[in-house]
């Protein structure tokens, strides 16, 4: 009798032991959540998302492909394709630039959406190109516009409502009305200040093989002098989900990319470096991160600028 005592105390205090892993867990998980939350206003969860579903001020655009939406949407999504919007060759030949406030103000209106909307962006790919929508919101003024963590990846591993109904939409009249915000995008002559001044840094977002110059994608392979590379996709788990900020910090610190520091982000066409820019400076509260809009598919084209493999 004895031992058969001691035996069911040893299962019970194992099982307490399992129960109380699984709700440190789940805690740890939400903790995360709000770190993150609290971190940004433009970042928001999964549940906040199921909990706005019906909030008329809200508007959620979603960026994947025609057919995805159409296969199932989070509810009352509306469709966008970023590429068309949000990048556009500029006069000099140089492709995936940012268009003018016009161009964006035109979809924008087709979509129906108000500038005192909240415009939530999703996509499939951990919120790169929602990243990308999202900077140029706020470039042209429009700074109600946020992501949702983990993106579709999260939403649909984890089952959570979808539908395939298309909204009806009624057209709006948008306009942007407030000056570009030029300190969170950059040209090559500023970048190029970086290579002598070590306040300043590049945070280059494109992979090691691009970095390094084994993998081409311009006229020259490589990168600039004295950029740290971090690629784009170290900074979110498996789901689409950014990584807890403290985690993210070590990252990117590690790399030198410090937030006393001027930040320039790149990756080949600004859409990988946008995701980044958001990172540092709304996850982790950098004071200066700019995006060089035309990365590496103007640098590398040049023959005027510094390049270097090593």
């Amino acid at each position: 009798m004895i031992v058969r005592s001691k035996f069911i105390q040893l299962i019970t205090l194992s099982a307490l032991v399992v129960v109380a892993t699984v709700i440190a867990a789940c805690s740890s998980e939400e903790e995360a959540t709000i770190e993150k939350a609290e971190a940004s206003g433009k970042l928001v969860s999964s549940d906040w998302m199921l909990e706005n579903l019906d909030n008329e001020d809200v508007v959620v655009v979603d960026l994947r492909k025609e057919e995805d939406y159409a296969a199932g949407h989070i509810p009352g999504a509306i469709q966008l394709t970023p590429k068309a919007v949000f990048q556009q060759e500029d006069e000099n030949g140089v492709a995936g630039m940012l268009p003018a406030a016009a161009h964006i103000a035109t979809a924008l209106s087709e979509l129906g959406i108000e500038p005192s909307d909240t415009v939530v962006f999703y996509d499939s790919n951990s919120n790169l190109w929602a990243s990308r929508a999202l900077w140029a919101m706020d470039v042209y003024g429009h700074s109600d516009s946020k992501l949702i963590d983990g993106s579709w990846n999260y939403w649909s591993a984890n089952e959570l409502k979808t539908s395939t109904d298309v909204p009806e939409i009624t057209a709006s009249n948008y306009a942007f009305t407030a000056a570009p915000d030029l300190s969170i995008i950059a040209g090559w002559e500023e970048v190029l200040e970086s290579v002598d001044d070590p306040s300043k840094i590049v945070c280059d977002t494109r992979s090691p093989e691009e970095f390094s110059g084994k993998d081409v994608r311009a006229a020259a392979g490589g990168h600039i002098p004295e950029s740290s590379n971090v690629n784009w996709n170290r900074s979110v788990n498996e789901q689409g989900e950014f990584l807890p900020a403290a985690e993210l910090r070590v990252i990117y610190e590690g790399e030198g990319i410090q937030g006393d520091k001027v930040v320039f982000t790149l990756c080949q066409t600004a859409v990988r470096a946008t995701h980044s820019w958001f990172v540092l400076q709304e996850l982790l509260g950098y004071e200066t991160v700019k995006v060089y809009d035309g990365s590496w598919t103007e640098w590398g084209n040049r023959t005027d600028l510094p390049i270097t493999t090593r």
